[in-house]
């Protein structure tokens, strides 16, 4: 198929374009491919900083309403007369009031006196962080809390669950918990340790801190122990929270101490998450802070970034087709123009040359008539007659070599005829694309 002038300006003019915008295309999507990812990267350790602060801020509340439990003097007053019944009255309100999911207190031996929950009293609470306050220490931490721990604190049923992996098939049975534990002396009137209080908040099912850091910073938080979310802000394709859930992000990638972030999915949703682990008071690992945000976030910013580039990029097409056709035609009307040109004067020149020819031929037939006449003058015996037909024939062989010389100059200008004829069909055929 052959293309007109026209068609291939406008259409090298369109390739080009879109070779333009093709790689415009690729480098800005390449380019944001790794300043999205960077700023991912940074928004997602951000956010976990967020988290972390938001941990510790619930840990020092902990700690700061356990010290303050410790001073009232009614929970003094009680447990120097060991009044059990009145001690785990104000010790259930203060645990209501104050957000905390246990509250205990134990006498100068360690053994119960009341508990907000009441749970069983007059037993020993065998905890290390009673121990250190018993013997002067305040002692603030996260921990896992112990089966038997969770039975006497009436906390079983919040942990004691069924863990499931993401096609709904149980794995294991949680049997322990997570807690932000406090524990602080209560001293008498002459500052003598008569006793401790012991208190915390057990973070299986606890939604505050995911929640909070999920309102204030946007992503998605959830609180990891043995490998399965027991609390978290991240939700199932049916809107329900997803907690009591294998992660498949699992807490091995921070026993080293220190965080990791990559890639996690999670409820079928992607996520470029952090994951920081959660040590107690020995400096052991005993679980991790998650905290992500979706992947699509920065994928639906560059897919929006590149449709724009190939709307605009579409609109620059049209402008410039818009600008460039006009100029295109103007260009190709010029060039059939100069071709017509060309056509008429190869016309006349083929004229010439033909009445070039044809005069030629009247100078044989000329030639030829003079030889006769000079014959039949030799024949009569004429002799001015002869030398003068002589002399005439000898002006006619110049004349016909001048007219040969003419004949051949004739032949160069109608192969020129015929190139110039060649030069305007081809032109003609450059800007219609066709043959006459």
């Amino acid at each position: 198929m052959n293309f007109g002038l026209r068609v291939r300006l406008i259409g090298t003019l369109i390739f080009a374009i879109l070779v333009f915008f093709a790689i415009s295309a690729f480098a800005a999507n390449y380019t944001m491919s790794g300043e999205l990812t960077r700023l991912g990267r940074q928004q997602v350790q951000s956010g976990a900083t967020g988290l972390a602060g938001y941990w510790d801020e619930k840990k020092d509340q902990v700690r700061l309403l356990t010290q303050q439990v410790a001073i009232q003097d009614a929970i003094r007053r009680n447990v120097a007369t060991k009044n059990g019944k009145a001690l785990s009255e104000s010790l259930t309100n203060i645990a209501r009031q104050a957000g905390l999911s246990f509250l205990t207190v134990v006498d100068l031996r360690g053994k119960v006196l009341g508990r907000a929950n009441g749970g069983p009293t007059s037993v020993s609470l065998n905890s290390p962080f009673v121990t250190r306050a018993l013997t002067g220490e305040t002692v603030s931490t996260a921990t896992r809390l112990s089966a038997a721990e969770l039975v006497a604190e009436q906390l079983a049923p919040q942990v004691t669950v069924d863990v499931k992996a993401a096609d709904g098939k149980s794995t294991h049975k949680m049997d322990s918990g997570l807690g932000l534990v406090a524990a602080a002396p209560i001293s008498d009137a002459n500052e003598r340790t008569i006793g401790a209080i012991y208190g915390g908040i057990l973070m299986n099912h606890y939604y505050d801190v995911v929640d909070q850091a999920t309102r204030a910073l946007g992503g998605k938080a959830a609180i990891v122990l043995d490998n399965a979310i027991v609390a978290s802000s991240i939700s199932r394709s049916d809107g329900t929270r997803l907690v009591d859930a294998d992660t498949a992000l699992p807490v091995a990638n921070v026993k080293g101490g220190k965080p990791y972030l990559g890639n996690d999915t999670e409820a079928g949703v992607a996520y470029l998450a952090q994951m920081d682990p959660i040590i107690d008071d020995q400096n052991a690992v005993i679980g991790a802070r998650w905290y992500g945000v979706p992947l699509a976030q920065f994928t639906d910013i560059q897919n929006h970034t590149l449709q724009s580039l190939l709307v605009w990029g579409l609109l620059a097409l049209l402008v410039a087709l818009l600008l460039a056709i006009p100029v295109v035609e103007s260009l190709c009307r010029a060039l059939i123009r100069r071709s017509k040109q060309v056509r008429a004067s190869t016309k006349e020149l083929a004229v010439i040359v033909v009445g070039g020819e044809v005069s030629g031929d009247h100078v044989a037939q000329t030639k030829a008539a003079v030889e006769r006449q000079g014959e039949a003058l030799a024949q009569s015996n004429v002799p001015a007659a002869t030398a003068l037909n002589a002399e005439i024939l000898g002006d006619i062989v110049v004349i016909d070599m001048l007219a040969q010389e003419m004949s051949d100059r004739m032949k160069q200008a109608t192969t020129r005829v015929n190139e110039l004829n060649e030069v305007a069909e081809g032109l003609n055929e450059l800007v219609t694309g066709t043959k006459n």
